[in-house]
């Protein structure tokens, strides 16, 4: 299936700077203000795209662990359900390999990690066993994937709206939380809409929010339900990396504008990626060219995913549409 080149174009604008304004974007795109505002509610209730936020990528402020989940063939279902209600559990996909599901969880701390989300991931209807891998850096997430439709000097006019942090991160405080949880249901949410949701007082909001952006506490993306991008393939591979080579199979895959995952892990395989192909012949392409950029490294495991159950919280339905329910 395949959306008018008008709605790639606004979703490849918003995956660079997810809150630009519709004045901002419409001087670039061509388009007026409220044509783009228009467009992207239909977008949303159409439930084909949705932006969202989410902590970001710093695994010395909070726990993130990736997790393999073996269930019991009878109670494939059962478990399903009983991952995707747990909170800290962020993302459910399928697995074809090794494991049924894999997640990726998120903790305050690691004792929080072993004390509370790892028991009740152990204690969903059919698990059989579990796999964890803690994260010890990461690379890049889901926000850095791209769609190809505008063109390289709109792309790069974007860039300009879309301020990076230029802070470092700073102790979470409680009040982040409640704001969190508005932005993750909505990343372009204003400080004004975060107020009335959390009854927080507005110019706290207006702070902590101005804070979480520009230290880069909260990631921003822009996603496109899966049907529509032109990816159907979702691959996550688990490599063992020869010490010393990390950033550099780390800059090769952050060539590629489909990379929606790469982190550094503990374990066996000590660097695991994730990214959208066309086809299956589109794998050993890449594992070839990344062989011939950074020697050394062994592929341990390439898992084609077939479905993702939940995604930074949000629930989809069979086709990668949200569903609208958003477990916080």
């Amino acid at each position: 299936m395949e959306l008018p080149v008008e709605d790639l174009q606004l979703v490849h604008a918003l995956q660079i700077a997810p809150r630009a304004s519709w004045s901002e974007l419409g001087a670039i795109l061509g388009r007026h203000p409220a044509t783009l505002s228009a467009r992207w509610t239909r977008l949303r209730e159409d439930r084909m795209a949705w932006i969202l936020g989410h902590l970001g990528g710093y695994p010395d402020q909070h726990c993130t662990a990736f997790i393999e989940v073996v269930a019991d063939p009878a109670h494939i279902e059962e478990a399903r359900v009983d991952l995707c209600a747990i909170s800290e559990v962020l993302t459910v996909d399928d697995a074809t390999s090794s494991a049924d599901f894999r997640l990726t969880c998120l903790a305050a701390d690691w004792l929080t990690m072993a004390r509370q989300v790892l028991p009740s991931i152990k204690a969903a209807r059919g698990v059989q066993r579990t796999k964890v891998s803690l994260c010890t850096k990461l690379y890049s997430t889901g926000n850095a994937w791209r769609l190809d439709v505008l063109s390289p000097a709109q792309q790069s006019q974007i860039q300009r709206l879309a301020h990076p942090p230029v802070a470092q991160p700073t102790l979470i405080p409680d009040s982040f939380w409640p704001m969190l949880r508005v932005l993750m249901r909505d990343g372009r949410a204003t400080a004004a809409e975060i107020s009335q949701a959390t009854g927080q007082h507005p110019s706290t909001t207006g702070r902590a929010l101005k804070t979480a952006l520009e230290t880069g506490m909260v990631t921003l993306r822009c996603e496109l339900a899966s049907h529509y991008t032109g990816y159907p393939l979702t691959v996550q591979w688990f490599a063992k990396v020869p010490a010393g080579s990390a950033d550099a199979v780390a800059t090769f895959l952050r060539e590629h504008r489909t990379l929606r995952l790469c982190a550094s892990t503990t374990g066996a395989a000590n660097m695991t990626f994730m990214m959208q192909m066309r086809t299956p012949a589109d794998i050993a392409d890449l594992e070839a060219r990344l062989a011939a950029r950074v020697p050394g490294v062994d592929i341990l495991e390439a898992s084609v995913g077939v479905h993702s159950f939940k995604r930074m919280g949000w629930m989809l339905d069979p086709d990668g549409r949200p569903t609208g329910v958003v477990v916080t």
